[in-house]
């Protein structure tokens, strides 16, 4: 890692370090629901789901591998010491950078979105290593782990999984469970185990909001695009907001932190999913679709 401070600079430093925050999850939560609310739920609704999937996935895998960062005298993120102490393989950075931009690569046809996504793809993953967090072998592990995450993906986005797409949402929702309470008792480390709580009940809140949007609305955005943005905007302003009075409402309890993580994440995945496009719909920024 000797090599990196050699390339370093002032100008370098401060461009990697703004980068490097589109990885963490104060940016990807904010992002994700913003695509969700913006763009096509039927598509941007697997793929949420998916990101949140993945973030589980590489959290399990740090505490799998439990491979050390490199020495903390090489660190030029400013974010991570606000954290807690977690490994290096595989970077979660570049893994999600990979699932994320590598999505979302796929599924348009603007050559300006395509070079985008490629850029931070590259750059968030690369500042990992520039700002002495990640060595090589963890960035180049969390993009082999987020590209096999998009085949994953695009297999079950196949039509020869459709099957698999429309089978009962009973089963769905018993697929989901099963995975996610195998997943809790085969965690590496018994004291980290909270994190499959607060993922796994959002996913589980994300998913049902999900399902009960598909059976009974069906919401979608204005096909307006400033509509569309001031619906999205609005929603996620939302999101914020319940994101800071929950955390007040559980600073005035004495409920189990395990139960109030359970609360907290179910009710955010709710409302990514159901919650905020009934507000919407309420004022006239998100339609059934047969009204449009």
């Amino acid at each position: 890692m000797e090599w990196v401070t050699s390339i370093r600079t002032p100008q370098l430093t401060t461009f990697f370090q703004y980068i490097t925050w589109l990885g963490y999850k104060d940016f990807l939560f904010l992002f994700v629901p913003f695509c969700y609310w913006f763009f096509d739920r039927k598509l941007f609704g697997i793929f949420t789901l998916f990101v949140f999937i993945s973030a589980l996935a590489n959290a399990y895998l740090k505490d799998f591998f439990q491979d050390p960062r490199p020495e903390n005298i090489l660190n030029l993120d400013p974010y991570l010491s606000a954290l807690g102490p977690s490994y290096g393989f595989p970077s979660g950075h570049a893994q999600l950078a990979v699932v994320i931009w590598g999505f979302i690569f796929l599924h348009t046809q603007n050559n300006l979105i395509k070079f985008g996504s490629l850029f931070l793809i590259i750059f968030i993953s690369f500042s990992r290593i520039y700002l002495g967090v990640h060595d090589v072998s963890d960035v180049a592990g969390g993009i082999v782990f987020g590209l096999i995450s998009i085949l994953l993906l695009k297999l079950l986005l196949s039509d020869k999984n459709k099957w698999l797409r429309s089978l009962n949402k009973m089963i769905h929702f018993v697929i989901y469970s099963s995975l996610l309470i195998f997943i809790f008792l085969i965690w590496p480390a018994e004291s980290d185990r909270i994190i499959v709580v607060a993922l796994g009940s959002l996913i589980i809140g994300f998913w049902f909001g999900h399902t009960i949007d598909n059976i009974y609305f069906n919401f979608h955005s204005p096909k307006n695009i400033a509509l569309k943005i001031l619906s999205a905007a609005l929603a996620l302003v939302g999101f914020i907001l319940l994101n800071s009075k929950i955390n007040q409402l559980f600073e005035l309890t004495q409920i189990n932190h395990g139960i109030e993580v359970f609360i907290s994440s179910l009710t955010l995945g709710l409302y990514i999913s159901i919650l905020a496009p009934l507000i919407l719909s309420l004022m006239k920024l998100q339609y059934k679709a047969d009204v449009q």
